[in-house]
């Protein structure tokens, strides 16, 4: 059985970060293992929150699992608090990959052209740290162009900028890349930079009148668990894409989207 680390947040209340990877990665059949960069009370997009830093405790974790030599097939990482918690993570990693660790960035942060609440330019600087050393990238549209500093001003991306935009960020640390939802040309798309193949690929897809938090998760997790049961990154972009539909489609009626989707209901569909 293979082993994926996640390391971001925990939600008390609502069906994000690891509270929704977790199911969805065990699932398809890996071993979990966590570590919590913050303890946070419900989704940002309530305007309100409380935030428990556990910089602390993830120093003194990776410490612990150093000296008893534990290792991953696999990391995951995803919302980080401070630039401290990015040199630990982006140290950790380092580590974890010179032994072939497989490193998997969610660089969470932002969303509908703006940064998150609390998130500032710093943040942007040190998830680009954190990018660096990864083997694969998965940032929405709106990261996307923070990363690389370019278009943030624009809605929809002609091609020509959409592939520079994506290039950018593969030259960040020489990676594959995948924008999970960006407007192009008009037209809703996902857009991966394989690097294995050196070629871009556009995956268009119709939007559904439903905005749920928690699907960047979803999609992230469907996407890492599928690659590394040895699908190619197309195949399982195109897998995490289905799902993700599916389960938006079958909730889009749900009065409580800020509080992610009740993927459980949705593993037969996963599992096909």
């Amino acid at each position: 059985m293979s082993s994926i680390l996640l390391i971001g947040d925990i939600v008390g209340y609502g069906n994000l970060g690891m509270s929704v990877m977790t199911p969805i990665l065990s699932h398809l059949g890996y071993e979990i293992y966590r570590l919590p960069s913050s303890m946070v009370s419900n989704n940002f997009s309530y305007g309100k929150f409380a935030v428990l830093d556990t910089t602390e405790y993830m120093r003194q974790s990776i410490d612990i699992w150093e000296e008893q030599g534990f290792n991953v097939d696999a990391v995951c990482t995803g919302y980080l608090v401070s630039a401290e918690q990015t040199r630990i993570v982006t140290d950790y990693c380092q580590k974890l990959k010179s032994r072939g660790t497989f490193i998997f960035v969610d660089p969470i942060m932002a969303d509908d052209g703006k940064l998150y609440n609390g998130a500032t330019e710093e943040t942007v600087e040190y998830m680009r740290s954190v990018c660096r050393i990864a083997d694969l990238i998965v940032p929405n549209v709106t990261e996307a162009k923070f990363l690389a500093n370019k278009y943030l001003d624009k809605e929809s991306l002609t091609f020509d900028e959409a592939e520079d935009l994506i290039q950018t960020l593969h030259e960040l640390g020489d990676n594959s890349v995948i924008i999970s939802s960006m407007l192009m040309d008009g037209q809703t798309c996902t857009m991966l930079y394989d690097k294995g193949l050196g070629k871009t690929i556009v995956f268009p897809y119709r939007q559904v009148a439903a905005q749920f938090s928690g699907t960047g998760d979803v999609f992230s997790s469907v996407t890492i668990g599928q690659y590394l049961k040895g699908n190619t990154l197309e195949d399982s972009v195109l897998k995490a894409m289905g799902f993700v539909a599916h389960v938006i489609e079958a909730n889009q009626h749900s009065l409580r989207q800020d509080n992610g989707i009740p993927i459980e209901r949705h593993f037969d569909e996963l599992s096909r």
